[in-house]
């Protein structure tokens, strides 16, 4: 009974030093928060910091129900995009595109390597980064002018049968519908994206795949988008001289 007792002791001590370690952490996030805020310098910190909090509690909530084997296997050479989360100093933070490196990530596997990308905005690049011109906006394009080309062909179908519509009439209406949301889908992706890249090869991580955004399936917009194995060959190298002692 003694022991029962003291292990229960043990216990709701433990809670109460978790609680009180809780308040006091909520209590200076808040405090910064509230600088950051008040500071026009700095009040876009505290929104970034905000979002990012929201985001991390959804993937919090989702891990122990999170199944890898549900997503899309990644392969080297892959673009996905990812949330690397609230950064610190120089870190890269924030929704990113990043090239996957793994040699042979498995569908099971919880976690994939990357080397987050950035847009050239025409610095001169620093030693650790690489540099992939267009290459990922024009095949981006690629796959948007392809799928342009599919809502054509089944337009003129749909025209030249209108006078004997029947059920694969039906089936290409909802083909195209469905086409259409992709273009649209894509087209505001490229919006979104720069021309040029660079690889910030110092900066390679590996993450969770909860973080990534898209692709989750196969047929998300960027699925299929990689880069060539040229432009690997020069990540592999940077890979060489940053990381391995010749």
């Amino acid at each position: 009974m003694k022991q029962n007792s003291q292990k229960k002791q043990k216990e709701a001590k433990g809670e109460s030093d978790i609680t009180i370690h809780k308040d006091v952490a909520l209590q200076k996030l808040n405090n910064l928060m509230t600088n950051y805020i008040s500071n026009s310098d700095t009040a876009d910190k505290a929104d970034k910091l905000a979002y990012w909090l929201e985001d991390y509690t959804r993937l919090l909530n989702f891990e122990k129900d999170f199944q890898p084997s549900f997503l899309k296997k990644y392969s080297r050479g892959d673009i996905i995009k990812v949330n690397l989360g609230y950064n610190v100093g120089n870190e890269e933070g924030g929704l990113h595109y990043c090239v996957v490196i793994d040699k042979n990530n498995s569908k099971e596997s919880g976690i994939v390597t990357v080397v987050p990308l950035t847009s050239d905005k025409g610095k001169p690049l620093h030693f650790s980064e690489v540099p992939l011109g267009n290459e990922i906006y024009t095949k981006l394009n690629e796959k948007c002018n392809a799928v342009d080309i599919s809502i054509a062909k089944i337009t003129n179908s749909l025209a030249e049968n209108k006078e004997n519509f029947t059920k694969q009439g039906s089936f290409e209406i909802y083909e195209s519908l469905e086409l259409l949301k992709t273009y649209v889908k894509i087209t505001s992706e490229m919006e979104k994206m720069k021309k040029g890249s660079i690889a910030m090869v110092s900066q390679i991580t590996t993450i969770s795949k909860q973080r990534i955004y898209d692709p989750q399936k196969n047929k998300d917009i960027l699925s299929g988008l990689r880069i060539s194995n040229e432009s690997l060959d020069l990540i592999n190298d940077k890979i060489k001289q940053l990381f391995i002692k010749t």
